[in-house]
């Protein structure tokens, strides 16, 4: 997959700040969002060529948003689901509802570059 501009949605800071860094050493464009409210704010703003999805937010959680994206038909870039405390189960769910991967926490450089 090739993306230029990746979009991060992640509750916790310090995920949000190492993906980016890691991402932007890499060449490729990044903006954050700490929760579903941003993140269709951000998306609102440039359409990502793909977004890195945290599965579990305070508040309404990736999944939803995922799911909210593909009712409205506004599901027009890839979307990978990330998780600390992912299930098979949730994997499957956000599989169903178009998610193109599904990446366990912690993150490593290679499992990034694998989904980028």
């Amino acid at each position: 997959m090739t993306a230029n501009h990746i979009l991060v949605v992640d509750d916790e800071p310090e995920i949000r700040s190492s993906v980016r860094d890691i991402l932007e050493d890499e060449g490729f464009t990044v903006a954050v969002a700490e929760n579903a409210t941003e993140a269709r704010q951000q998306r609102q703003d440039k359409t990502p060529d793909l977004v890195l999805l945290d599965i579990w937010m305070p508040g309404e959680d990736g999944v939803s948003l995922l799911k909210e994206w593909k009712e409205q038909d506004s599901l027009s870039f890839p979307v990978v689901m990330m998780s600390g405390h992912g299930t098979v189960e949730t994997a499957v769910e956000a599989t169903r509802l178009g998610a193109f991967d599904f990446i366990e926490k912690p993150l490593s450089l290679a499992k990034l570059l694998r989904v980028t």
